[in-house]
């Protein structure tokens, strides 16, 4: 710091608030400070801050998988939060796996991170994990639950989004004409099974259902299912975008007419979901406003002790051309 001072022309303190960020700087000294940073190749030492300050500034994200892209959404829009702070957002995927999605937290908890955020793989099998990450840091639970443990979890309310369904629905379809089935996931995470119990709530027990994964090719196998069923038309209810951007795709190439023929509703709203040709209908999670409450709680604008632990947000319903 003595070197890039006697370049910057400056004091050594001037340089430590500078490259801390722990005190303002007049920008002009800042800019200079950086300029000679750079010429004399100097980096700041993360390790030995983090020793002296008793904290690392950095966050962990664990994620079931980044093939969905919903997921890697969720990342996106949480790491733009911390960008606004000097918390750096690590990310591990778990790629399914319940041993790695262990792993990352195991990781993640021996690098000392202040914090964690988790999706769960599991609603109960990654039960393990969660209590891990729990015991170790601040840790939050993010878009699925793990019922069994009391970390925080933020999350849309799944079963209101199927509530929306059911109000568009009623009032834009003709369901003697275009009957409604749901294509969703197999109910092992919290989110595939509220938003099947929201179906179910909406449309009753006797509404056909398929389920496989949250994937665009599940999606597409679905379409080909039903129109090997012999299904005519019908209002798909899906799961999620990903899944919803597979049935549209499938029912698309085998030449079926949307929205005249075959509605199409995902939920989400983030993602690739946003790229749809038919536009998209579907519900939007509120992650602008879920990602900020996540960083006011780890970073100190939320009481970690606080009774209520469960945040759930409300959606809206967006209308798309594939269900007008």
């Amino acid at each position: 710091m003595a070197d890039v001072a006697r370049q910057a022309g400056v004091s050594v303190a001037t340089v430590s608030r500078t490259l801390s960020g722990t005190r303002p700087v007049d920008p002009a000294l800042a800019e200079r400070v950086l300029a000679a940073a750079d010429q004399l190749g100097y980096r700041v030492n993360l390790v030995g801050r983090a020793l002296r300050q008793t904290r690392t500034s950095t966050v962990g994200l664990v994620v079931p998988d980044l093939d969905n892209p919903f997921f890697s959404a969720l990342a996106q829009h949480l790491a733009r939060v911390f960008l606004e702070t000097d918390v750096d957002l690590l990310v591990s995927t778990a790629d399914g796996s319940l041993d790695a999605e262990l792993r990352g937290v195991r990781s993640f908890v021996g690098r000392q991170v202040d914090a964690l955020v988790m999706i769960p793989v599991h609603e109960r099998d990654s039960a393990d994990a969660v209590a891990v990450a729990a015991r170790a840091v601040p840790t939050v639970q993010l878009d699925r639950c793990v019922p069994s443990t009391d970390a925080h979890f933020f999350a849309v309310n799944n079963r209101r989004g199927m509530e929306l369904v059911g109000a568009h629905v009623a009032t834009r379809v003709d369901v003697a004409r275009q009957p409604v089935v749901y294509v969703g996931a197999e109910p092992d995470s919290s989110s595939a099974h509220e938003r099947l119990d929201g179906f179910r709530r909406a449309f009753g027990t006797e509404a056909p259902v398929l389920l496989g994964s949250f994937s665009a090719s599940w999606g597409h196998e679905a379409a080909r299912r039903l129109l090997d069923e012999g299904w005519e038309r019908a209002t798909v209810v899906t799961a999620a975008d990903v899944i919803a951007l597979g049935v549209l795709g499938g029912l698309l190439h085998a030449g079926r007419a949307v929205p005249e023929e075959f509605r199409v509703i995902g939920f989400d709203g983030i993602g690739a979901g946003t790229l749809a040709h038919p536009s998209l209908a579907t519900v939007r999670q509120p992650v602008e406003e879920m990602t900020l409450a996540i960083r006011d709680l780890l970073g100190g604008g939320g009481d970690q002790g606080e009774a209520e632990r469960h945040h759930l947000f409300d959606p809206v319903f967006l209308d798309g051309e594939t269900s007008p």
